[in-house]
């Protein structure tokens, strides 16, 4: 599959909402609450980088990071659920660890029954260094108002 890993530059509303699809299209499974557009906005703007996978002018999967000088972390990965196990995660994943800026170590956070990424974070040779009880609240669906762990991954550049 013929691809492109583009950086989002500037406030591009069209991308954003898509965004918001693609997130929610791979986390609905979990019954998280689901990301808006303000909140990728919001994101955007404080200076979170924001690349995004494109292939024949479609957008299948995005990855948000934070980098600077102490402390590095993904804020989320998302495939949009049809293209999942494309190496589209991979590929962006790739992207970020290459990217010239990124030194030091890269964190992120994932769900404990996120069994998917769980495994593509471990082939990768990410390390759970810790776990967060109750960190992630479900809001819909037949487990509503329960709350599931969080693990703490780290990778070593």
């Amino acid at each position: 599959m013929k691809y492109k890993i583009n950086f989002l530059k500037e406030n591009n509303k069209d991308i954003l909402i898509k965004l918001v699809e693609v997130h929610q299209n791979a986390f609905k499974k979990f019954g998280f609450r689901s990301w808006n557009y303000k909140d990728i906005l919001d994101l955007f703007n404080n200076g979170s980088y924001i690349f995004y996978y494109t292939s024949n002018n479609k957008i299948l999967g995005f990855i948000i990071a934070n980098f600077s000088l102490d402390f590095n972390e993904i804020i989320t990965i998302a495939v949009d659920n049809i293209y999942q196990n494309r190496n589209v995660g991979k590929a962006l994943l790739m992207y970020v660890v290459n990217y010239p800026t990124l030194s030091g170590n890269l964190y992120l956070e994932v769900a404990v029954n996120n069994y998917q990424a769980l495994n593509f974070y471990r082939k990768f040779s990410f390390k759970t260094i810790s776990e967060r009880k109750n960190y992630y609240l479900i809001c819909c669906g037949k487990n509503k108002g329960k709350r599931v762990d969080a693990l703490v991954m780290k990778y070593v550049l």
